[in-house]
């Protein structure tokens, strides 16, 4: 069977993008399919690179583990704030977010796209409450040594974010932490893939993936079979499903994320804004980017008036003068979540020529780089910047052999 294709990578989102960049880098012969699905997570992305943020929990993950708590989902002590997630996985996003300074540059020089990226007075935290009060010491005990966390007075927050409410007891400022605009990074790594001999096919849809035994022979499409010799899953929300034409099991499934732009603005925030009802982030042009729901409904992609209205309540809590500020759209998109939060990387047990790129959920975009940069190492036989073994599709058999173990000695 001949092949036209070295890879094809499934999915032009921001994870698809960066791993067809990185292998035509390595002057593989890549294509890139996209059907442009409407909800596509790079859509429902506030570009903030939050990886201390994320990975202790101050930054979405917040508002995702307190909407968990409302449905009661969760069984901890206070649900609504969150653990800090695994060490390697915040080792991965810090390593990932450290290299968008020297990507901005390359990008722009092969792409002609500027990804905005902005340095800032970093993420900072709004403390209400003692609720809030406690889970930000709670953050504190598990940040890494050479990091901190700066506790701020009322007074304090006031004069980093004069618009902020003062109707606070106080704030948790992680500096560093920047933003980009996502959509911005997702076409300029395409174009740049593009530059370097990618083909990239939009509006086509991969209806199935072939294989064959332990192989894996390409791609079904409306057009046609495309054979190749390899496929990365790089489909977002959709990237469980399309595994499961091949008979392959990824937990991944759709996060709905509703979001708030307001119209241009004067400079009122020097700061991400977290809060554990949404964020805020005022983009180049002005625009404040409040967000986001975090809804398990499936692939539905409406937006509805309870949540835009609630986004715009805990918008206008943290800076009040936006209660006298115009909407300019709303919209919705879908993230790819999985049962644990990190991401599903690498190959599968037993498959060849099949590799996943997904599950990249709230920190896709600031995982982006190190995502697309370890999945082409992997493709074509190269040592992994780190490794992807806490990442692979393995760990939910590996949980769920442990939890019957447990079973069994219990009932013993």
């Amino acid at each position: 069977m001949k092949r036209h294709h070295e890879v094809i990578v499934v999915g032009g989102g921001v994870i698809g993008c960066a791993v067809a960049y990185e292998l035509s880098k390595r002057s593989v012969k890549v294509l890139l399919i996209d059907k442009s699905l409407p909800g596509r997570a790079t859509s429902a992305s506030a570009g903030g690179l939050w990886p201390l943020g994320e990975a202790v929990g101050l930054g979405c993950g917040v508002i995702y583990h307190a909407a968990a708590a409302d449905a009661g989902e969760q069984g901890s002590a206070d649900p609504s704030h969150p653990e800090a997630l695994p060490e390697a996985f915040r080792e991965f996003l810090v390593q990932s977010n450290a290299r968008f300074p020297k990507l901005s540059e390359e990008l722009r020089a092969r792409s002609g796209v500027d990804i905005e990226y902005q340095p800032g007075a970093g993420l900072l935290f709004a403390i209400y409450n003692e609720s809030d009060l406690a889970f930000v010491e709670q953050v504190a005990r598990s940040m890494p040594a050479e990091a901190r966390l700066d506790r701020l007075s009322a007074e304090e927050v006031g004069r980093l974010e004069p618009q902020l409410t003062r109707d606070l007891l106080g704030g948790a400022l992680l500096a560093g932490e920047h933003q980009v605009n996502p959509m911005a990074l997702a076409e300029a790594f395409k174009r740049a893939a593009m530059q370097l001999g990618t083909e990239f096919r939009h509006h086509v849809q991969v209806t199935a993936l072939r294989r064959q035994g332990q192989r894996m022979l390409g791609v079904e499409t409306a057009d046609g079979f495309l054979p190749c010799g390899w496929v990365v899953n790089a489909a977002g929300a959709w990237a469980g499903p399309l595994a499961a034409t091949a008979g392959l099991s990824i937990p991944v499934f759709p996060v709905r994320g509703q979001i708030v732009l307001t119209e241009s603005l004067p400079r009122v925030l020097n700061s991400c804004l977290s809060t554990s009802s949404c964020y805020l982030s005022q983009k180049e042009h002005g625009e404040v980017l409040i967000g986001s729901t975090t809804e398990r409904v499936g692939f539905d992609v409406s937006v509805t008036e309870d949540a835009i209205r609630s986004l715009c309540q805990g918008a206008c809590r943290a800076v009040p003068m936006l209660r006298h500020v115009n909407v300019k759209r709303v919209w919705a998109g879908l993230r790819p979540g999985t049962p644990d939060e990190l991401p599903i990387l690498g190959p599968m047990a037993g498959l060849e020529g099949y590799i996943n790129a997904a599950g990249g959920f709230r920190t896709g975009i600031v995982a982006a780089p190190l995502t697309g940069r370890v999945v082409a190492q992997a493709v074509i036989g190269e040592p992994t910047d780190v490794s992807l073994h806490p990442f692979s599709a393995a760990r939910f058999s590996r949980q769920s052999l442990a939890g019957q173990g447990a079973s069994h000695r219990e009932g013993a």
